[in-house]
Order: structure tokens, then C-alpha cells, then sequence
């Protein structure tokens, strides 16, 4: 066993602690200052817009989603009051169709629009079984010519826009005889969730990039720590 002395250790300074921890501490505020997201504040507001464009374009279907359950009444065969009409609103009618309709064929089914005598209005309803058959000539028969009465959303020619090959039909068939509303038969308020969901979905998206948007610029001009 060797007799050398054992050379004295230096003892760790006081403040060695106190500087490790300082060292921690800054380099855990400058994580703190880098964005979790890698969003960019240009990047935000053009997602924040798109979203609230797409939002604005679905407000018309929120707006009916909403709006009240008692429908405006329209009137009857010699009683009609379209002066009532009120766009994107719950309404009813009753009449005696147009002996012509216009078939559509849309995601969702087969429907036909046909005009009621003496009105300005058309009303697009669901095909029955018998106006789904083809002719010998391929044309959809005549549709069903009995009076019927039809409830649903109704929509200005401005409001109905998708529809506008079928209005300028109508008149050309009618002898100019200009249509201005469209009832969209058993398409009551409050039932399409879809949309409302969608909505939904669209604004939460557009308040969250709202919020990327100010935390990036926030970030931004935080002065650094030297």
C-alpha cells in the first residue's frame, strides 16, 4: 500500500448549484418561447379566412336550421297570399301542379319540380314510384296531376340560384309567366344536423387558426433574453 498522501479534493463552489439551475431555467424559458405548432402566422390568417369565407357560405342553412317551426301560410286554390313569402322560411301551400314537371337528380334522390296554376311558385318534391319509370321515347312521364298540399323551406329565385335552368324552363313553357319562389317540399327547420355540424366544425377550425395567428405574432415580438 503506497504511503503517497491522498491530494486534497476541490470543493465544488457554492454558487455552481445556483449556476446549473440558472442555466436550466433560461433554456426552459427559450423552449417556452418556440410554438408547440409549427403554424406560421401567414399560414393562420389564410386558413382563419378560408374557414370563415366557407362559414359565410353556409350561413344561409344555419340560418334555416334555426329559424321557427310554424310555417307561413301560403293559402289555397283561389286564397293564395305570396305576398307573405318570406325567403329561407318554413312555409305551406296547397294547389293543383302544372300539367309539366322538371325531373332532378340529385345525391341525395330523384325529384321533380313542378309549378301550382295561378301561383309564382314551384315546388320540388320526391318522385313517386310511378314517375321513376322511363317512356318507350326514354322521357319521365307526366307527373302526378292531383291537387296536394307540400310544406318545406322556401327559397327566393335569388336565394335558389342552383335552380335557375328550371325557372328560365318554366317560363319558357308557361309562355313567360315568371316563377319567384321555390318550395322545397319535406325540408323542415331544425333537421339537418349535417350542416349545422359542419358549421360547426368550420368556426372552431377558424377560432383555432385566429388564435395560432395572434400567438405567432405575440412570439414574434417578445423581446429575446440575451
Amino acid at each position: 500500500m503506497s504511503d503517497e498522501p491522498i491530494p486534497p479534493q476541490e470543493k465544488p463552489s457554492p454558487t455552481a448549484h445556483l449556476d446549473e439551475q440558472q442555466k436550466l431555467i433560461e433554456k426552459m424559458e427559450r423552449d417556452l418561447e418556440k410554438p408547440n405548432v409549427g403554424v406560421l402566422p401567414p399560414v393562420a390568417a389564410l386558413a382563419m379566412l378560408a374557414a370563415l369565407a366557407l362559414a359565410y357560405w353556409m350561413k344561409t342553412d344555419v340560418e334555416y336550421f334555426f329559424s321557427s317551426r310554424v310555417p307561413i301560410e301560403l293559402g289555397a286554390e283561389g286564397d293564395y297570399h305570396v305576398d307573405q313569402a318570406v325567403s329561407n322560411r318554413y312555409a305551406q301551400i296547397h294547389g293543383v301542379p302544372t300539367v309539366k314537371g322538371w325531373y332532378v337528380e340529385e345525391k341525395d334522390g330523384s325529384f321533380v319540380v313542378i309549378g301550382l296554376n295561378d301561383t309564382k311558385v314551384l315546388v320540388k318534391r320526391v318522385t313517386f314510384e310511378d314517375e321513376n319509370r322511363r317512356l318507350p321515347d326514354g322521357k319521365r312521364p307526366q307527373p302526378r296531376q292531383n291537387p296536394f298540399f307540400a310544406r318545406g323551406r322556401l327559397m327566393s329565385r335569388v336565394d335558389a340560384e342552383r335552380y335557375e335552368d328550371v325557372f328560365k324552363e318554366y317560363e319558357a313553357w308557361s309562355g313567360g309567366v315568371k316563377a319567384e319562389w321555390m318550395l322545397m317540399a319535406e325540408q323542415p327547420p331544425g333537421k339537418d344536423y349535417g350542416s349545422a355540424g359542419m358549421f360547426s366544425f368550420v368556426m372552431v377550425f377558424a377560432l383555432v387558426n385566429a388564435w395560432l395567428f395572434v400567438r405567432g405574432l405575440t412570439l414574434k415580438r417578445r423581446p429575446k433574453k440575451t
